[in-house]
């Protein structure tokens, strides 16, 4: 399953207690069991929007605290004015695409737009976005063409076509679409991954089963901000 990581995490972010935010269009089957680590979770388009909203409403707030302290972004400001960061974890994001008739054309243009501003200016303002999903391609239109334009980091596990590795890998070396379809099913794990220096590696991941991550979710409950307490300080009202 093809991933797309927008904006980076630096190795010493990871250090630092930070928001989970979830977009599950399963209807919250994949993330729900991860809740107690989630500081926002939403589960249908509509959820989502709002929640996009609040995301891009939060990424202003920043800029406005960044550009009075005269810092480019919110790890140059002082540790106890630096906001907490959020990362953003988006499950099948083709669903925040598909339309299943015109009336819902104006909530996916806005979903889109909201989600694009998220992936072109969130990182330096501590916003991070992952978007997974099984086919990424530019018949869900422009928007997610522009949107993967903007992932910097790109993860490729196993595929049956062409057409799918090449929609997460298809910007990059040539080579790299072969090594993708190459990855043999009985090596799970194994993917080519995408760096931002534009070069591209075979790797293979640990596997973390379902109850150790669940596990961990509930033992790290504690260190979840409340969501309502991130955006407290926000306009009610947003348009992304």
């Amino acid at each position: 399953e093809p991933i797309a990581q927008a904006n980076p995490l630096k190795a010493h972010d990871l250090n630092l207690v930070q928001a989970l935010v979830g977009f599950d269009l399963k209807g919250g089957v994949e993330f729900t069991p991860y809740s107690p680590r989630l500081s926002a979770l939403a589960t249908s388009r509509t959820e989502s929007l709002t929640l996009l909203d609040d995301l891009v409403a939060l990424m202003v707030d920043r800029m406005g605290l960044c550009r009075q302290a005269a810092a480019r972004n919110i790890w140059q400001l002082p540790p106890a004015l630096r906001p907490v960061p959020v990362v953003v974890l988006v499950d099948e994001l083709a669903e925040l695409y598909l339309m299943a008739d015109k009336s819902e054309k104006d909530e996916i243009a806005r979903t889109s737009t909201a989600l694009l501003r998220v992936a072109q200016l969130g990182r330096a303002f501590g916003i991070y976005l992952f978007c997974c999903g099984q086919r990424i391609g530019s018949d869900l239109g422009p928007g997610v063409t522009a949107l993967r334009a903007q992932c910097s980091g790109r993860i490729c596990h196993r595929v049956n076509d062409p057409e799918t590795a090449n929609m997460t890998l298809g910007d990059l070396d040539p080579a790299a679409l072969v090594s993708a379809r190459a990855i043999a099913a009985e090596t799970p794990g194994v993917a080519i991954v995408a760096s931002q220096d534009g070069q591209w590696y075979r790797a293979r991941s640990f596997h973390v089963s379902e109850q150790t991550a669940e596990h961990a979710a509930r033992t790290h409950a504690h260190l979840t901000p409340p969501w309502d307490e991130i955006t407290a300080h926000l306009p009610h009202a947003v348009n992304a």
